[in-house]
């Protein structure tokens, strides 16, 4: 496939950037798809925002405990998700054990209404595991309902490819005081990278109830391949907080991780 058209736009959204890049698509219909795409971006990330009392997911947070409370499509969706990875991960990834200090566990969130949440007990929900990656897939979608049959979306390391297009991705990893690249390529699926090699970042251990900084790894870094960036985002927290049995966890998703060290890279794998 040519490389016809590609147009790249580029904003600043969660505290971080988000680059859109289309293939294949008139300049002007692709300026169309992204500003179409930027706007949900910004309705997504406001809607979410912990500084706004006013922001659904606060006032879902404020709910009265045990009462119903209905939430948008997307939110219902990325809380089932993350719901979904800590059961399949016996709670090491878990939204409500993050925003709690571990005062509350993912079982606290009670989803079985579609479109509504219920809270067993008074909480805050912490969905910075799950965000970014969820954002770059909202993305996604709203360029392929404007017609874009080719593109990339970056938000911050979460990346995510569709179309018939390979893409090269160049990682940066920090490590023995050099700045070198990884090349990753990627193909209507998407990946995201944890760990200090990778320049940071942060998570919450469900078993000390701390957040950890990922310059605790050192040089070794985890990334992850999933066919959402949701899911990709997610699963690098299971991947870093348990490496021995991760890969378990990550095959339910249809993912897959690779630990970087100074040595070389491989494949995580189940530890038996």
């Amino acid at each position: 496939m040519s490389c016809c058209h590609k147009v790249t736009r580029s904003k600043p959204i969660m505290g971080d950037v988000i680059s859109l890049s289309t293939l294949g698509v008139h300049g002007a219909c692709a300026m169309r798809a992204m500003r179409t795409a930027f706007a949900q971006l910004e309705g997504f990330a406001a809607s979410i925002d912990t500084d706004s009392a006013d922001s659904e997911l606060m006032r879902l947070c404020a709910n009265v405990p045990g009462v119903p409370h209905p939430v948008s499509r997307a939110l219902w969706y990325m809380l089932r998700l993350a719901q979904e990875v800590a059961y399949r991960s016996d709670g090491v990834f878990d939204v409500a054990a993050t925003g709690t200090g571990g005062a509350a566990d993912w079982m606290d969130i009670d989803l079985s209404v579609q479109g509504f949440v219920t809270l067993r007990r008074p909480l805050m929900i912490d969905l910075g595991g799950v965000r970014k990656g969820f954002a770059v897939d909202l993305a996604v979608q709203a360029l392929r309902q404007a017609g874009v049959r080719r593109g990339i979306v970056d938000l911050g390391g979460h990346i995510r490819a569709f179309g018939a297009q390979e893409w090269r991705v160049q990682f940066h990893l920090h490590t023995c005081g050099k700045d070198e690249g990884l090349p990753v390529m990627l193909n209507n699926g998407a990946i995201s990278g944890f760990g200090g090699a990778l320049g940071g970042g942060m998570f919450f251990d469900t078993a000390s109830h701390m957040a950890r900084d990922a310059s605790e790894w050192g040089e070794m870094s985890m990334l992850v391949r999933a066919p959402s960036a949701a899911a990709a985002d997610a699963l690098t927290v299971v991947a870093a907080l348990m490496p021995g049995t991760a890969a378990r966890v990550l095959s339910a998703f249809g993912a897959h991780g690779i630990v970087l060290t100074p040595q070389g890279a491989h494949a995580l794998e189940y530890a038996s």
